[in-house]
């Protein structure tokens, strides 16, 4: 059987975490108990661990030059992700994102560098040097205005197209119209509208969305499968590290939906997955040996 292949449209970063036993009052200095660097994302982790699980991904994104860019390239080189990069020829350079891991909540604080105004490069079809359509796309919202018309192109293609929803982004209603799967957070919220699992798989449904889901940490998610509302339990742990969970179940999805086109048993799975990678360090601690 051949690997599940999937193209991950966004965001790409050089993420430096340093986790702390607690939050750092203002106007101090700290020492972390753990420093790590490694490439994030939301589209990046979703592309590496679809490759962890033994799929072939393909991330369009912006990668570029500067000094973290040849750290990022490592680990997809590392992975055999294929990078198609919207920064190609540009001054664009990779952004360094640090993070803020507190162990005693059991939260993380990201601190994004100023957001680069380059004109990046765009992908209105999809270019028979990369193979055939991949049947899975996944979208994080950014790079919309790159990458909308390649979006729509593909679906048309016959590939089932989802959204990761972090957060609402410049584009998201036209997106709305050609999605087949939005996988949002419960940070997620509609402008006009309450930031409210059941308000947000509304919208979508309006949109014709068929399949939706929306995840809300340690509560279960609620999933919506044309009309069919469901919910998924999260088991319980004591979570060490959140950072990039909700990129390792796109990631996980996109695998296992690309396999099935089932999207509830899909869902199901890659829940496990961000579960387990949350009771370690990193978005790859799941697939690690003990």
């Amino acid at each position: 059987m051949n690997a599940p292949c999937a193209l991950f449209v966004g965001r790409t970063t050089l993420d430096v975490v340093y986790a702390l036993d607690e939050f750092p009052a203002e106007d101090t200095k700290v020492f972390a108990r753990e420093l790590r660097a490694a490439p994030g994302g939301p589209a990046t982790n979703a592309a590496i661990t679809h490759a962890l699980l033994g799929g072939k991904a393909i991330l369009m994104s912006a990668v570029g030059g500067g000094p973290w860019s040849n750290a990022v390239r490592a680990e997809l080189d590392q992975r055999h992700i294929e990078l198609i990069d919207l920064a190609r020829d540009t001054s664009y350079e990779t952004p360094l994102t640090a993070v803020l891991l507190n162990r005693a909540g059991s939260t993380r604080t990201i601190v994004n560098p100023p957001w680069a105004s380059l004109t990046l490069n765009p992908h209105s079809t999809w270019n028979e040097a990369w193979g055939d359509v991949p049947p899975m796309v996944l979208t994080d919202g950014f790079h919309l205005a790159e990458t909308m018309t390649l979006l729509a192109a593909c679906r048309d293609a016959g590939a089932a197209l989802c959204l990761d929803g972090g957060s609402w982004k410049p584009g998201t209603e036209d997106l709305a119209k050609i999605l087949t799967i939005a996988i949002c957070s419960e940070r997620f919220a509609v402008p006009d509208r309450s930031a409210h699992a059941e308000a947000t798989i509304a919208w979508f449904a309006e949109k014709a969305v068929p399949y939706v889901a929306v995840t809300r940490g340690p509560k279960p998610i609620v999933g919506w499968d044309n009309g069919r509302r469901f919910e998924i339990e999260v088991a319980q742990i004591d979570a060490m590290d959140t950072l990039g969970a909700g990129d390792v179940l796109h990631g996980a999805f996109c695998y296992h939906f690309a396999r099935t086109r089932e999207f509830e048993p899909a869902l199901r799975l890659a829940a496990e997955i961000a579960t387990r990678a949350c009771q370690g360090p990193g978005i790859r601690a799941w697939n690690e040996a003990p």
